[in-house]
């Protein structure tokens, strides 16, 4: 047990490439950006002080913030992602935007049901808040660069797990091989998918193969996730379910699917070979970093 217990170990704080870093935390910053960019968050405003339960992390702030408040946020948070992504103090600019993000997405969730479609950003993106990134015109490959990206992947395998895990421990193999599913699609699916929602629900056997395959990719994400070369497949099996439960039920997973492309797209990709042309290992007459490499 001790000796796979340091081959894990190992594994996850193996030196890595400068450029893997900031490709992760650069997408995942934009991932950030775009949900801040995108919702309207001065209806958290609009909501009575009556309907909110002060249950989160922002419990400490009495009553409900302002329009103001809300939208200088959310300005904040935008101008922390655009520093990350031009590389301006990035370490700062990303934990600025995380918390802006953060603080925003728990007043939202405090009035009736807690949303969960930002919990895989929020907490995939949590362990960069400890990285540091290399400063411009820095090379090489360190464990300070490398172990971020694979944290990132452990969460996110540690998230779906726990996801397929929870599915289990409430209503067993039942949730599969039962009509949850059939029930599920036949009292919430959307207009635009409403002949398709009922023809899956009258078919048992597509009902519980679209139940089984949700619960095995959750089950058996840190076996995609572990193995570089299926961590793009992960991506694509990913995308596939959440489009799905978005084409039938109308729930918007898309924070989730670009969450898992921001950072299972670069980390299967081999150790040399950047994402972005533009970070591509200098070659050795241009640096002397390269031996690091």
């Amino acid at each position: 047990m001790r000796g796979l217990v340091a081959r894990v170990d190992g594994a996850l704080t193996a030196p890595g490439p400068w450029f893997r870093l900031v490709e992760v935390q650069t997408l995942l910053a934009l991932v950030i950006g775009w949900r801040l960019l995108t919702r309207d968050w001065t209806l958290i405003a609009d909501r009575p002080a009556v309907l909110t339960q002060h249950l989160n992390v922002m419990a400490w702030y009495p009553g409900a913030p302002p329009a103001w408040l809300l939208v200088a946020l959310q300005v904040l948070g935008i101008a922390a992602v655009v520093a990350v992504v031009a590389r301006r103090r990035p370490r700062v600019a990303f934990l600025v935007a995380w918390l802006v993000y953060v603080a925003l997405c728990a007043w939202w969730g405090a009035s009736g049901k807690v949303m969960h479609n930002d919990v895989l950003t929020v907490t995939v993106a949590f362990p960069l808040l400890f990285a540091r990134p290399p400063a411009r015109g820095e090379t090489g490959s360190t464990v300070a660069w490398g172990w971020p990206p694979r944290a990132a992947l452990v969460v996110m395998a540690s998230v779906y797990f726990l996801t397929g895990l929870q599915k289990l421990r409430h209503s067993g193999l039942h949730w599969v091989f039962g009509d949850n599913m059939a029930w599920i699609l036949r009292q919430g699916a959307v207009d635009r998918a409403a002949g398709l929602a009922s023809f899956v629900a009258d078919h048992a056997w597509l009902a519980q193969g679209m139940a089984g395959g949700a619960l095995a990719l959750e089950l058996t994400a840190p076996l995609w996730l572990a193995i570089r070369r299926t961590r793009a497949l992960f991506a694509a099996a990913a995308l596939l379910m959440h489009s799905s439960i978005w084409l039938l039920l109308g729930i918007d997973y898309s924070p989730w699917i670009l969450t898992v492309a921001a950072v299972a797209v670069p980390m299967s990709l081999r150790a040399d070979r950047p994402l972005f042309a533009r970070s591509r290992v200098p070659s050795p007459a241009a640096s002397p970093a390269r031996e690091l490499a």
